[in-house]
């Protein structure tokens, strides 16, 4: 009795996420910007999207004018055979309406550059060469403070202006995937290989909370907003965390490589199907509501700009934006 209620209900749950899949409406791009090479993060700030490429090159938008207004040009790497190549650029992040870009480039032997754009000159903070350190992204914290998240699972917090470490944190030994920050920068969320979601006083590195049980695997991406976090999973999961509340995952099709939330945490977005759709989704009532197409390559980055309007990047150039109405 408690068996065949147990798989009724259970039934009842799958055929609900299909159901609104389903009824989910599809939309197409309304434009797209090509950017310099495949684009492996972004940052949206008002009217501008600046965009860190495998070319060696930072793009910046204009992404109502739909121009390109600036380049930001990485100094080239040298290959095993000694050769000169475009370093590739793994993450770049500004504060609101402040100056200075925060770039992590390829390096020698494996190791990254960090370098800092502000008053339109580029300036090496951290070298592959002399610093030796694996970094795959940097945030900042404020002015002067950034954050690293290296392939070793450790946190840096780093002084710009004294050139030190404020902390080196090893939260696990699981291989470390991404990590986000809060609106204020004062909690940063990490993910790992292990599935499990950290979240960290970004000035002391104290742990707050870890949550766990809605990936069973490698988390890909982690996104956070107003208390809300949600996960791109290996394991075809979409975790959904809201602190304090009830967590739950969504089924998908195939691997999440990507997820996206809007400002409010009332919005979700995730990377979908072998047909590169995004999905996005009511995360109270967990119904998808739309399904954006178009994307020709695997996605490396979603975010939303309002409510209605959400833009992607790829492994390939193209940066690609929708707009629907709700």
């Amino acid at each position: 009795m408690i068996n065949s209620l147990f798989i009724k209900r259970l039934f009842l749950t799958v055929a609900m996420i299909y159901v609104n899949v389903f009824a989910a409406k599809s939309t197409s791009p309304v434009f797209f910007l090509k950017a310099s090479g495949g684009v492996y993060d972004f940052v949206i700030e008002n009217n501008f999207i600046y965009a860190a490429t495998d070319a060696g090159v930072l793009d910046i938008f204009n992404f109502k004018t739909k121009k390109k207004i600036k380049e930001i040009l990485i100094p080239n790497i040298k290959d095993f055979n000694g050769d000169l190549k475009p370093a590739k650029l793994f993450s770049a992040d500004k504060l609101y309406g402040i100056d200075g870009l925060l770039i992590v480039s390829q390096g020698s032997n494996g190791f990254r550059n960090v370098w800092l754009f502000k008053d339109n000159k580029l300036k090496e903070i951290l070298s592959s060469e002399k610093d030796k350190l694996f970094i795959k992204r940097a945030a900042f914290i404020d002015e002067n403070l950034i954050m690293l998240g290296l392939l070793s699972n450790e946190l840096i917090l780093y002084d710009i202006r004294n050139k030190k470490q404020i902390f080196r944190k090893q939260l696990s030994t699981s291989v470390f995937s991404d990590f986000t920050t809060d609106y204020t920068r004062k909690i940063t969320v990490t993910c790992e290989e292990s599935g499990k979601i950290r979240a960290l006083n970004s000035h002391t590195g104290q742990i707050m909370n870890i949550f766990s049980g809605m990936n069973l695997d490698n988390v890909f991406k982690v996104v956070y907003t107003d208390l809300t976090f949600i996960t791109a999973g290996q394991d075809r999961r979409v975790g959904v965390y809201k602190w304090g509340k009830e967590h739950y995952y969504l089924n998908s099709d195939f691997i999440v490589y990507c997820v996206g939330i809007n400002k409010t945490g009332k919005l979700g977005a995730y990377s979908a199907d072998e047909n590169n759709d995004v999905y996005i989704f009511d995360t109270d009532t967990r119904q998808v509501l739309y399904k954006l197409t178009g994307q020709k390559s695997t996605q490396t980055k979603i975010a939303f700009i309002s409510d209605d309007e959400v833009v992607c990047s790829s492994e390939d150039e193209y940066i690609m934006f929708w707009k629907f109405k709700k």
